[in-house]
């Protein structure tokens, strides 16, 4: 049993380079889960205000997101080596001079200045390296799915370790040392990854697909991208409410393991969810799987002790992946194959705007009110989702039934995007929709 389970991996790794790649593009993309907390940790030890650190994180994560949309196209227009090269390189000097300002307490506005050219060179290196494995694959469906899920699992432990890796840092050596030290990984990833260009595709011509408009005009993408925005709010505020309310309790650096507990959990909760073929149609399994998410995150706002937020983040992580790899799934079905990548980008986008509300809005809450608040506020966020997918459940249904023909629903998607954290192995397949 256990070899059936590795096997898969194993078959897409024995391909041409593929381990080499997958490597360099884990070293690169590890940093996501340190920049991001190290803001947070580093301005809110530095300056006592949560509300500015929220911000300033949330600056960083959203405008990574939306970068990430032009440093894909600028990849496929003129390939991944130059890319690798030059925006690696600005974001890591760029990180090291935000250390710089924040430290010698520049004005606010060019510490968020920096941070957010911080957020707009960080390549999506998860898109870059399933990229690679599509050209590598050369459109081995089994291959492919094996790869797509082999990176999701990787993102997932990448979301696991880079808390405790960042919060062991700030208290062992400085508040600072988490974004420097991800700077240095970053960069060196990057230049390792572009090293490997006998596994890159060549550059593309610009795509011509301006005839079919925009990915937003096909019914049930706006209640898609409602509920990414209320699951981002509640990853965005998560993050906040739990180092603000360990760092109360006086357990600082109890906030790195619980928040590697609610990845794990959800890397999890993804390997299982994914494994399963389902009868039950798309659109109901994700209301299902939003409704658990909202029941199981409505205690974290009457916790009062360490002990039980750590259990009970460890529980509602089981919750997380399974609703994200409906969302992106839904987005698969819902949009034509040719605006596939604008699709998924707009759900990402969705996700990166919420968690950029969230944790600016909880962070204000924390500073005035208290952090049973802010994880209030990451409830509502889920209840949102739940709200968006129960109002689109016939839009959905319509929308997957118009296009059962099309043959972009066989090909895997490459569910995790940076930045959030979450979506873990297995796309769905159009038979496991069945009626």
């Amino acid at each position: 049993m256990l070899k059936s389970v590795y096997e898969p991996y194993a078959a897409a790794l024995r391909l041409k380079g593929a381990a080499k790649f997958s490597g360099a593009g884990f070293i690169a993309r590890i940093p996501l889960a340190m920049v991001g907390l190290g803001i947070l940790l580093f301005i809110s030890n530095t300056t006592g205000s949560y509300a500015f650190a929220g911000f300033v994180q949330a600056s960083f994560t959203l405008t990574a997101a939306l970068a990430a949309v032009v440093s894909s196209r600028m990849s496929d227009r003129y390939g991944q080596r130059i890319v690798l090269i030059i925006l690696p390189s600005i974001f890591s000097v760029t990180l090291f001079v935000f250390v710089y300002a924040v430290s010698n307490d520049f004005p606010r506005f060019w510490q968020t200045i920096l941070a957010v050219i911080a957020g707009a060179t960080f390549p999506s290196f998860g898109s870059f390296v399933r990229t690679r494995w599509a050209y590598l694959a050369n459109r081995n469906e089994r291959l492919l799915h094996s790869a797509f899920a082999w990176e999701s699992i990787l993102d997932e432990l990448i979301f696991t370790i880079g808390p405790l890796v960042a919060v062991a840092l700030a208290f062992s050596v400085s508040f600072s040392s988490p974004i420097l030290v991800g700077a240095v990984i970053t960069l060196g990833g990057a230049l390792l990854l572009a090293s490997l260009g006998g596994s890159s595709p060549p550059p593309s011509p610009r795509s011509e697909h301006k005839s079919q408009g925009t990915a937003l005009r096909f019914g049930g993408m706006t209640p898609t991208i409602m509920v990414a925005l209320g699951l981002g709010a509640l990853f965005g505020t998560f993050e906040v409410a739990v180092v603000a309310f360990m760092k109360e309790a006086g357990t600082p650096r109890l906030a790195g393991l619980t928040l590697a507990l609610w990845a794990a959990s959800s890397m999890v909760g993804g390997l299982v969810y994914g494994s399963r073929h389902l009868s039950t149609p798309l659109p109901r399994q994700l209301a299902i799987a939003t409704l658990v998410l909202t029941i199981v995150v409505l205690p974290l706002a009457l916790i009062t002790s360490p002990a039980l937020l750590i259990a009970a983040a460890t529980l509602s992580g089981f919750a997380i992946a399974p609703t994200l790899i409906g969302v992106f799934s839904l987005t698969q079905r819902i949009v034509p194959s040719q605006l596939l990548t604008e699709g998924l980008t707009l759900t990402n986008s969705g996700l990166a705007a919420g968690f950029a509300l969230g944790a600016s809005l909880s962070g204000i809450l924390v500073d005035r009110i208290g952090t049973s608040y802010a994880f209030g506020l990451g409830s509502l966020g889920a209840a949102l989702a739940l709200a968006a997918s129960l109002f689109a459940q016939n839009r959905w249904s319509a929308a997957i039934d118009s296009r059962r023909d099309d043959p972009a629903l066989t090909v895997p998607v490459p569910l995790n995007q940076e930045p959030i954290p979450g979506p873990a192995p297995g796309a769905f397949r159009p038979e496991r929709d069945a009626k």
